[in-house]
């Protein structure tokens, strides 16, 4: 298992930046290789959101299926990922003044099928950048959209 810790300071209420988390399909307006993000479903009798999404890591594209596991409101969402790729992804938000300190964990086992196609430490690379890209993203997505968007 694979385990990637990134943050980021934005400048946007924690509300705000909660709201646009807890979303599925704002995925793939910040996350660069989420191919498409569909099939979304609110989790009854409890918050979070079930969905199916298609994905591609270095050149290897494939289909998962994703569960809210922890929705702690302006504090943690935990989204557990299955079928295609095995992960776990953890925002953590926290206030600084009227900034969100964000961060994110992204636990995965790296496919089977990417690892024929790709070594290991291409991988991990590729997906530390691409996790900072997606927290840049973020970041200009909250800083630069008007706040009722």
């Amino acid at each position: 298992m694979q385990t990637i810790t990134q943050d980021v300071l934005v400048k946007a209420p924690i509300e705000r930046v909660f709201s646009f988390l807890v979303d599925p399909h704002k995925l793939s307006e910040t996350w660069p290789s989420i191919v498409e993000v569909k099939s979304v479903k609110k989790i009854k009798n409890r918050d979070g959101f079930k969905f199916n999404w298609n994905y591609k890591m270095t050149d290897v594209e494939f289909e998962g299926k994703c569960e809210t596991i922890e929705y702690i409101p302006n504090e943690r969402i935990a989204i557990k990922s299955t079928k295609g790729l095995d992960s776990t992804i953890t925002w953590n938000l926290k206030p600084v003044g009227q900034e969100t300190q964000v961060t994110l964990k992204f636990e995965y086992q790296i496919p089977a099928s990417v690892l024929k196609e790709t070594e290991e430490e291409a991988v991990v690379q590729e997906n530390e950048r691409e996790v900072h890209i997606m927290l840049q993203n973020l970041k200009n997505q909250l800083e630069l959209e008007p706040a009722h968007a």
